[in-house]
Order: C-alpha cells, then sequence, then structure tokens
C-alpha cells in the first residue's frame, strides 16, 4: 500500500545566514490567480552551501513500500541547476533529536529549461520508518564549488512518500 504525503511538522531555515526563507512562489504566468505555493526560498546564484532542517512526525502506522522524500520546485528559470543532498535519520521519544545520526543520500541536481514548471525529483531514504518516530530530514543547498548555477531564486517544497 503506498501512502503519502506526509508534508513536515517543522521547517528551520535561521542558521542559514539569510540566503534561505519560508516564501511562496507565484509563477510569472497566473492567469488563474490560484498558482502560489508555500516552501523554502533559496536565494539566486547560491555560493555556499546552506541547509534546512525539516521534521516530520511519522504516521501510527507505516505505509509498505519504499520511503522516499518528493522535492518539488519552482523558480523564473529557464536554465541553471541546483544541487541538493539529503540527510536523514529518526528519533524516537524519549531520545535526544540532537544526536540523531543522519545518513547523507546520493547528492542530485534539477535542471530548469522553462520557466514556472514544477520540477520533481523522488529519492529512496536509508531511513527504515518506525511508527510514531521523528524523521529528520537535513536538506543541504550545495552552493560550494560553483555547482549551483540558478541565477533566479527558488522555491523548494520537501514530503515524505512512500512507493
Amino acid at each position: 500500500m503506498a501512502g503519502g504525503p506526509i508534508l513536515p511538522s517543522s521547517i528551520y531555515v535561521g542558521g542559514a545566514a539569510g540566503s534561505l526563507s519560508a516564501t511562496f512562489y507565484i509563477p510569472a504566468t497566473n492567469t488563474n490567480s490560484a498558482g502560489a505555493m508555500e516552501g523554502i526560498g533559496v536565494i539566486a546564484s547560491l555560493s555556499t552551501t546552506q541547509s534546512a532542517v525539516l521534521q516530520f512526525n511519522l504516521p501510527e502506522a507505516i505505509p509498505t513500500g519504499a520511503l522516499k522524500c518528493r522535492h518539488l520546485a519552482w523558480a523564473n528559470a529557464t536554465s541553471g541547476n541546483a544541487v541538493i543532498t539529503l540527510n536523514d535519520g529518526q528519533t524516537a521519544v524519549g531520545s535526544n533529536i540532537g544526536a540523531t545520526t543522519l545518513t547523507a543520500e546520493t547528492q542530485y541536481t534539477k535542471t530548469w529549461a522553462t520557466a514556472d514548471i514544477i520540477v520533481e525529483q523522488k529519492t529512496t531514504l536509508a531511513t527504515t520508518p518506525t511508527a510514531n518516530n521523528i524523521l529528520t530530514l537535513r536538506v543541504d543547498f550545495v552552493g560550494a564549488g560553483a555547482v549551483w548555477t540558478l541565477a533566479q531564486t527558488s522555491v523548494h517544497q520537501f514530503s515524505l512518500v512512500w512507493e
């Protein structure tokens, strides 16, 4: 049985020195006046790696299938790359969430070719989820080494799905 999406119950961008923010994306072409999407805003031309911390309350009944992070993103751009590394782990109630070991997933690149379209990436997570735990996802937006070439601001939304 597939399941989700589960959206984060907590998002922290305060450690990103102003490079990340909670924001909305509104497409340049918004003829229905209903195109606004909330997510994590990333500045244009990110030059250093910045991290957002997302916490997900796992359900009481874990669906069958592989746990994946679904990443949706928007930018008013016709070229450029965004580079992401996901780091995940889970914490049981009665444990210190700040001491949870996180596993880095394989880094991926999302490329823009058309403005305003929804860009998607699904990544299988290393964490085997346990009912009622909290899954931590540290999202590293990789700007170091000139790998981030997206010269427009972008907005990113993350959720958990089982497939």
